[in-house]
């Protein structure tokens, strides 16, 4: 019970902080935000002149998974 009393404290302590200095485009795990956010966030802004033509998504941790320890040390030196 202490231990859940405290991560509520932390928490009200905490979140306020991190929501000020957090990225305005982040949306994972924040609350007020939710995925229909940002995906309005993601087909609004490629429509602007100022911004990049190009959207890359993925999902890189299949890659790591089926790489060699050794060939990535290798490529790092």
């Amino acid at each position: 019970m202490k231990c859940r009393a405290m991560q509520a404290l932390y928490l009200l302590v905490l979140e306020p902080i991190a929501e000020t200095i957090a990225d305005p485009n982040s949306y994972g795990f924040r609350p007020e935000r939710s995925t229909a956010d940002a995906a309005v966030h993601c087909f609004g802004m490629p429509s602007r002149k100022a911004n990049a033509s190009w959207v890359l998504e993925g999902d890189i941790q299949g890659c790591f998974n089926n790489m060699d320890s050794c060939t990535v040390k290798r490529n790092h030196m």
